[in-house]
């Protein structure tokens, strides 16, 4: 609803405008087209009116969008101020139900981690995945007057080190201690340092079971990029301090695959193997892997922050936590 103008990323040359209702672009030899105008420019900008939501494929977003040719598609970024932004991910982050206080934890460690990156890449076509490759992002689709409210109530605090913006990564659950960093991201990120987080006890991952077939981990490395025979056996090879594994050994009928551990998760899928806390071992014609958390184990425990809300720990003490 509202009016809808699109411009090429100048906004000085208008490529459409209408009142209501959309626009169908495509990639036409290399320019993005508007099919409604036969228009077409290197990139573009789709400006909605004042307050007004931009709809794109049925997501609605606040703010504008850039839209430009890339690998012979069409990519387009939202563009939007780091409040609004925030809406859009606090809500999908944790529970709206969740404790006022966690809420705002959560808010302050996701407005860090987006200055943190938006600093690190200036000059990037975006600095967010809406993925957990970055923050979990869904634009403006059930925002929730509580979250909100927590971004409200913290606006424009972010945590700082040496007076720089701080890498505040977050992830579900520690499992009963945090990871240091540098162990899974980095030397560059030796200021996260790990803690032993009791508050992580209780939360529904600090203990999982998954059961993988032979076929099942071939395909997933397969599909991974690394080509392998039949799996014989599977071994952790070095641990970080806190438990979790760095680095892992798949023996198959054609060799031998090393992997550090955060890779052979993501092949198996984060949301099968949902932390790199595990064990393994072979019975039944399968691999059974028993782990603790969930995540990769970084900074703040979402699980472990509500459980401090729930003991009415401040946002500003869970943080600093």
């Amino acid at each position: 609803p509202g009016p809808l103008t699109l411009t090429d990323v100048s906004g000085r040359r208008i490529l459409a405008r209408r009142m209501g209702g959309g626009f169908r672009l495509t990639n036409q030899r290399g320019l993005v087209a508007v099919r409604e105008t036969g228009k077409a420019a290197a990139s573009l900008i789709a400006w909605p009116g004042d307050g007004a939501l931009l709809t794109l494929d049925g997501q609605p977003f606040r703010g504008r969008l850039f839209v430009q040719v890339l690998n012979g598609g069409l990519v387009a970024v939202n563009l939007v101020e780091l409040e609004a932004y925030l809406q859009g991910v606090v809500k999908d982050e944790i529970p709206p139900g969740w404790p006022a206080e966690a809420a705002k934890a959560v808010a302050v460690a996701a407005r860090t981690y987006a200055v943190y990156q938006g600093l690190r890449n200036p000059d990037a076509l975006f600095h967010l995945r809406a993925t957990t490759a970055s923050q979990v992002y869904g634009g403006a689709r059930g925002e929730d007057a509580r979250t909100n409210w927590a971004i409200q109530a913290t606006r424009r605090q972010i945590l700082t080190f040496g007076g720089q913006p701080f890498p505040a990564f977050y992830h579900s659950c520690s499992g009963g201690a945090t990871e240091d960093a540098m162990d899974v991201f980095g030397l560059e990120y030796d200021t996260v340092l790990g803690v032993k987080d009791d508050y992580s006890l209780a939360c529904p991952y600090v203990l999982w079971v998954e059961r993988l077939t032979h076929r099942q981990i071939e395909g997933n490395l397969a599909r991974a990029g690394h080509r392998v025979g039949r799996v014989l056996a599977i071994q952790d090879l070095i641990r970080s301090r806190t438990g979790r594994i760095f680095q892992i050994e798949v023996r198959h009928t054609q060799g031998t695959l090393v992997l550090e551990g955060r890779r052979f998760r993501e092949a198996m899928g984060n949301d099968v193997i949902r932390s790199t806390d595990f064990q393994v071992r072979e019975e039944g014609g399968a691999f059974t892997f028993v782990g603790r958390g969930s995540g990769h184990g970084v900074g703040l425990s979402q699980w472990g922050a509500k459980e401090m809300a729930d003991l009415a720990f401040q946002y500003h003490e869970i943080l600093k936590f």
